[in-house]
């Protein structure tokens, strides 16, 4: 809406709210005055004051007001904007503030500068200093139109339509860069280095200077190395241009240099493309790699991430940068005085690029159309990294669904200990509504005004109808572009996510209300023994007072139940307070062999699936007849139930009844009380 922020330092009044506080947020500037009714078109800051164009084409500073760098007449302090003195008629194209100087351009071509001049940096005839604009001694310049114009500590440069770049002000470190490293150059003189080639922009640090050369494919640099700054290992001082050795890869493939930002002892540069690159000083995170240490003079690509599309611009101050782009500014370096504008102020430097909460605006009530989505992590590394084509809406009916019971939808809430973290930027929390919706509907809306630096908080009552198990799941709130074609919410920083338990997969004998049978042995039919082999039978199960049930929350993939000898195949029915035994794996009655008969055997469903479903025995098998036969699969295992891995059993319980057990007792057997430990296993396929 081109109003105009600051945050900051707020000595001396340079962030202009008409006070001299500091503020670690953008605080809007104080526009009750001189700039009632006007909008903001350009805004630039120096050592300890600011100024700005307006929408009437005039140039407003606040600040410190010593030397006159105002430009008001006098040297007062002004903590809100106050009108430079041009005259009445003067259009302002530019305006550029150095550490102690300030410079415009107007309409005609014509810059003017005022502040301290003893180095010569006013490009006037004294080396005094201005309390008003001045003019520039522009004879240098012939018939060149000077298109742009920046200022650094103690010296000006501007570059021309023609392609040439000029610099005045003091030599001290060859930042002027027209082969001098001492003493002053008094008026716009030509760089030095560039060897012909046109300039396209220039910018001004501290006390060094660049160049980016039309086409896009080079830049120059001169003035102070001792950080890098240069671009280049010649550390020391460079008094006329000279080129920054770029890597092979870094304008590769149609990539060009968009724009260039001189900063304190750092420089950088924006791509085409909207890739960033900075090198030189790094001690306070300026390369935005994490770390903060030392410098780095060959280019370090800066990763800003950056969701939305569009031109990126950035502004870079002594020791801490920004990066714009449509609706989105990321900070980082130098905190110390809450500079970076992340709500913080900390001698710990912010070394990744942080995004900053928009100031200004707000998202009024019920003007969002939102829906809540999910998605399994599997194998991505974030949340954010997980396929696009993953994210599934929650409903009433989805895997992940609203719960059927709890508090009204649309209920209000409140704040409390347990929200999330506001991500880096934000200055409070607006908490909104409880969303439970039924059926297949997803959408709903903010129900609270949500204003500039505010987060949206809502409460989700959700449940697991069916999400796979010990898996980690994301959530995330968008925009229902289906309610709401062609909107767009801004991206998250930090994802819900949560992680299924792992389920089970139980077996147990129960009876017909439901209650755990604690008694499991099986007893057979007594018989008598005999010089041939006898049979005998029992009831493993029944179907009222012990019914064999599974219970699965585990898996989709399908379980089976198997009858077994629990001392494995060489097991033997063995006579109690004896040493006589016989086999329940043998291949003939004579060794004696135990079977498992289906023939009035029944699977039935209990309950309901997590997803809500009345439970169904499609998919679940009973076993077939058959015998435990040592030499052959079956020699220590049954099957006595399985499942396919219908998807819609989990939670579902499956009851087997009626399943006889017949055992072949070979002849002779001494008389007595004979028994065989056996198990029951679930196990998923």
């Amino acid at each position: 809406d081109d109003s105009v922020y600051c945050w900051g330092n707020g000595q001396y009044g340079v962030l202009g709210t008409n006070s001299t506080d500091s503020s670690t947020t953008p605080v809007p500037v104080y526009t009750q005055d001189v700039l009632n009714g006007k909008t903001i078109k350009q805004i630039t800051t120096g050592y300890y004051h600011t100024c700005a164009i307006a929408s009437d084409d005039k140039d407003y500073c606040w600040g410190y007001g010593t030397y006159g760098r105002l430009g008001n007449g006098g040297i007062t302090q002004l903590n809100a904007p106050y009108p430079v003195r041009e005259t009445a008629t003067t259009v302002i194209s530019q305006i550029a503030a150095g550490n102690e100087h300030t410079c415009s351009l107007n309409s005609e071509g014509k810059l003017n500068c005022w502040g301290k001049g003893i180095n010569g940096e006013l490009g006037r005839d004294v080396f005094l200093p201005s309390y008003t604009p001045t003019a520039v001694n522009m004879s240098n310049f012939g018939a060149e139109s000077v298109k742009q114009v920046v200022a650094g500590d103690k010296f000006t440069c501007a570059s021309t339509v023609e392609g040439t770049a000029f610099c005045w002000g003091s030599n001290d470190k060859g930042r002027t860069g027209v082969g001098l490293a001492t003493g002053k150059t008094q008026y716009p003189t030509a760089v030095k280095g560039l060897n012909g080639k046109k300039v396209e922009s220039i910018s001004a640090g501290d006390s060094h200077a660049c160049a980016v050369i039309s086409g896009g494919q080079e830049v120059y640099c001169w003035g102070k190395n001792f950080k890098g700054q240069l671009g280049n290992t010649a550390f020391g001082y460079r008094n006329i241009a000279s080129k920054v050795p770029f890597g092979s890869t870094i304008l590769s493939g149609g990539k060009t240099v968009k724009n260039i930002y001189a900063g304190g002892e750092f420089t950088c540069i924006v791509l085409n493309t909207g890739e960033i690159y900075c090198w030189g000083d790094n001690s306070n995170g300026q390369m935005g790699s994490g770390t903060a240490t030392g410098h780095l003079p060959s280019p370090v690509k800066v990763n800003v991430p950056f969701t939305s599309s569009g031109e990126t611009s950035m502004y870079v101050g002594k020791d801490f940068l920004c990066a714009l782009r449509t609706g989105e500014m990321y900070c980082w370096g130098n905190n110390n005085k809450g500079q970076v504008g992340n709500g913080q102020s900390s001698n710990s430097p912010v070394t990744r690029p942080t995004l900053i909460a928009p100031p200004g605006g707000a998202v009024e009530s019920a003007s969002m159309k939102l829906r809540v989505e999910y998605a399994k992590k599997g194998s991505a590394a974030t949340c954010s990294a997980v396929s696009s084509s993953d994210w599934q809406v929650v409903t009433g009916v989805s895997k992940l669904a609203y719960s059927v019971s709890g508090p009204a939808d649309g209920t209000n809430i409140n704040s409390n200990s347990t929200d999330p973290e506001l991500p880096a930027g934000a200055i409070a929390s607006r908490p909104q509504s409880l969303v439970r919706k039924s059926g297949v509907a997803g959408a709903f809306t903010n129900a609270q005004k949500i204003s500039a630096g505010e987060v949206g908080v809502w409460d989700l009552a959700l449940v697991d109808k069916g999400l796979d198990r010990n898996e980690n799941y994301c959530v995330r709130v968008a925009t229902d572009t289906t309610v709401a074609p062609g909107s767009s919410i801004d991206s998250y920083t930090m994802y819900p996510e949560f992680k299924t338990a792992p389920g089970s997969l139980d077996i147990r004998f129960r009876d017909n209300a439901g209650a755990t049978i604690t008694d499991t042995g099986t007893r057979f039919d007594n018989s008598m023994m005999s010089s041939s082999s006898v049979a005998t039978s029992a009831l493993l199960s029944n179907s009222s007072s012990k019914q064999i049930e599974v219970t699965n929350t585990q898996t989709i993939s399908g379980w089976s139940v198997v009858l077994s000898a629990s001392d494995g195949a060489t097991a033997k029915w063995k006579r109690t307070a004896g040493t006589e035994s016989y086999m329940f794996n043998g291949t003939n009655g004579d060794q004696g062999f135990l079977s498992v008969n289906f023939g009035t055997s029944s699977v039935l469903a209990s309950g309901s699936s997590l997803s809500g479903s009345t439970c169904q025995i499609s998919g679940i098998s009973k076993g077939v007849n058959s015998q435990f036969k040592v030499g052959t699969a079956t020699a220590n295992g049954v099957t006595l139930m399985s499942s396919s891995g219908s998807t819609g059993q989990l939670g579902c319980a499956f009851l087997l009844q009626n399943v006889r057990l017949n055992q072949t007792i070979p002849a002779y057997q001494k008389p007595g009380t004979y028994e065989l430990p056996m198990t029951l296993t679930v196990t998923a396929q």
